[in-house]
């Protein structure tokens, strides 16, 4: 039986730090040929996500792109002068 390796999913989460959304996309291709787009602060877990894949796929051009969100973003930084200068005194 043939399986179709053209394929689309998209997945969002909210959670306390920040929004994560997950994309994959997916193309028939002789060879397993993942690409993968990461934020920095991700790309440690890179070699998990490729093994994660060659475990669950034999063949097919597969783009899988990580976007993340931090919840603080667009929110000015406002800094405690009162507790900034205790720790100032304490050096």
């Amino acid at each position: 039986m043939v399986h179709s390796m053209t394929a689309f999913a998209r997945v969002e989460r909210a959670g306390a730090q920040g929004t994560l959304s997950w994309e994959l996309r997916s193309v028939n291709h002789r060879y397993l040929e993942p690409h993968l787009r990461l934020p920095e602060s991700f790309r440690d877990l890179e070699g998990a996500i490729r093994e994660a894949l060659r475990q669950g796929l034999s063949r097919g051009k597969v783009e899988c792109t990580l976007r993340f969100v931090e919840e603080t973003a667009g929110k000015p930084l406002q800094v405690d002068r009162e507790r900034a200068g205790q720790l100032i005194a304490a050096a």
